[in-house]
C-alpha cells in the first residue's frame, strides 16, 4: 500500500497501488485482507478515493460499478476502489466521459484495463464478461 500526500499535505492512500502488492500466484489478500471482501461503507470509500458519495452512487446507476447491498447498505471492497480509482483516472485525466467508459466496456473486459493478474480473473465475477465489472 502506498501513502502520498495530497496537494494540502494530508495523507492519501494511492488505491491504484494496490495490484502491485498482491502476491503473484494464488492471490488471497492484501496485508491480511481480502480484496475482494466488502468491508468499506460508501462513506468511507468516498474518503478513501476523495469523493462525494454521491459520486459513487452515479457510477452505480450507470451501471460502471456494483457494490455489495446488504441491509440497504452499499459496501466496497480493496478491488472496488481499485476499480473506481481506475474510472475516476480514465475520467479526470485522460478525459473520457462516463457514456465513454461503457462503450469501452462494451468492446474490452475491465481487466484488460486495470491489468489484474490472471490469479485476480479466475475469482472475478465480470471476467468473461466485457460489459460487466
Amino acid at each position: 500500500m502506498e501513502i502520498h500526500k495530497n496537494k494540502i499535505g494530508r495523507s492519501k492512500f494511492d488505491p491504484m497501488a494496490l495490484p502491485a502488492s498482491y502476491p503473484a500466484e494464488n492471490a488471497t489478500g492484501f496485508d491480511g485482507i481480502d480484496p475482494e471482501k466488502p468491508m468499506f461503507s460508501i462513506g468511507t470509500a468516498a474518503n478513501i478515493l476523495e469523493v462525494h458519495p454521491r459520486t459513487l452512487r452515479i457510477y452505480e446507476k450507470e451501471g460502471l460499478i456494483r457494490p455489495f447491498t446488504k441491509a440497504g447498505r452499499r459496501y466496497f471492497s480493496l478491488n472496488d476502489i481499485q476499480w473506481i480509482a481506475c474510472l475516476r483516472n480514465m475520467i479526470h485525466d485522460h478525459g473520457i466521459s462516463i457514456a465513454g467508459i461503457k462503450r469501452i466496456l462494451m468492446f474490452t473486459s475491465c481487466h484488460e484495463i486495470v491489468g489484474c493478474p490472471e490469479a485476480k480473473r479466475k475469482r472475478c465475477m465480470a471476467f468473461g464478461s466485457p460489459t460487466e465489472h
